[in-house]
């Protein structure tokens, strides 16, 4: 088992793919108390940190994490494993702050921003001799993390998340290559609805990784993402969902960016297929 400066457990990304149910875990996040100490909620936390010289909110330090080190849709990993002081405070406050404390949609960013830096830092524990996070057994559904003093896996961690809203589906990163592309900004409760429609339409408009419209097929080529998580998409069961690719077709059209593009797919009702997915490491320099 691994420890990182939030201690880690991970499971939805595998279990997705195995087949196997993680509802469970939803139920175990709904049980979460108060922060230790906190009285709720970043700014109680934060302001603790401010009276001590530090450069505003947990979440800032996140952010400037991101601005300097989210490239290209991926990670700078190796420059920050040479600085990482913002991303642990983060995680630090992050471990004593819990999730049930925060309004819904503060809840929802604080998710997203503690899905996305667990998984960077699991990430640096390994680098730069990782190549993968699928090569590391129990990466996403067996490694621990603390999240407002529970352990949680990310697979749980995302559940949560997902429970909330089906957009966080573009906004997680796994730091993998056809993973949606890591956000240069934190989520915050107060924008998180803007950002997830132009994360989920920017990934749509991915065509290596997101969606392609092949018009001589007439099909779809859609990321494994709807396959795995279909009952999401579609509001069915993940079993039944697989099959119901009209309910995958009916939620891309009313999301995607392009209304040309929304149109056809409503008027042609095309095929649906899914790309293969790239897992190798979404490393920058």
């Amino acid at each position: 088992m691994v420890t990182t400066v939030v201690t880690t457990v991970v499971t939805t990304r595998a279990t997705a793919i195995a087949g196997a149910a993680v509802l469970a875990a939803v139920l175990a996040v709904a049980g979460f108390g108060e922060a230790s100490g906190a009285g709720g909620g970043e700014g109680a936390v934060a302001a603790a940190g401010q009276s001590a010289g530090a450069r505003g909110s947990a979440t800032d330090a996140w952010d400037r994490v991101l601005a300097e080190h989210a490239v290209d849709g991926g990670v700078r990993y190796a420059a920050l494993k040479r600085d990482r002081a913002d991303l642990d405070r983060f995680l630090a406050w992050v471990a004593k702050t819990a999730p049930a404390s925060l309004p819904e949609r503060e809840r929802l960013a604080f998710l997203v921003n503690a899905y996305n830096a667990i998984v960077v830092a699991a990430v640096l524990e390994r680098y730069p001799g990782i190549g993968s996070v699928r090569d590391v057994d129990g990466f996403f559904d067996e490694e621990e993390h603390v999240v407002g003093g529970r352990r949680m896996t990310l697979d749980e961690i995302e559940t949560a998340a997902r429970e909330l809203d089906p957009r966080v589906h573009f906004a997680v990163v796994c730091a993998s290559t056809s993973c949606p592309d890591l956000r240069g900004e934190a989520y915050r409760g107060a924008t998180i609805d803007r950002q997830l429609r132009e994360d989920t339409e920017g990934f749509l408009a991915d065509r290596s990784k997101g969606l392609r419209y092949d018009a001589e097929a007439d099909e779809l080529h859609a990321s494994s993402i709807f396959k795995w998580y279909a009952g999401d998409f579609t509001g069915g069961s993940r079993v039944v969902a697989f099959f119901a690719r009209g309910g995958v077709r009916d939620w891309i059209a009313e999301h995607v960016g392009d209304p040309a593009l929304a149109r056809t797919i409503r008027e042609r009702e095309p095929g649906v297929s899914y790309m293969d997915y790239d897992w190798s490491l979404n490393d920058r320099r």
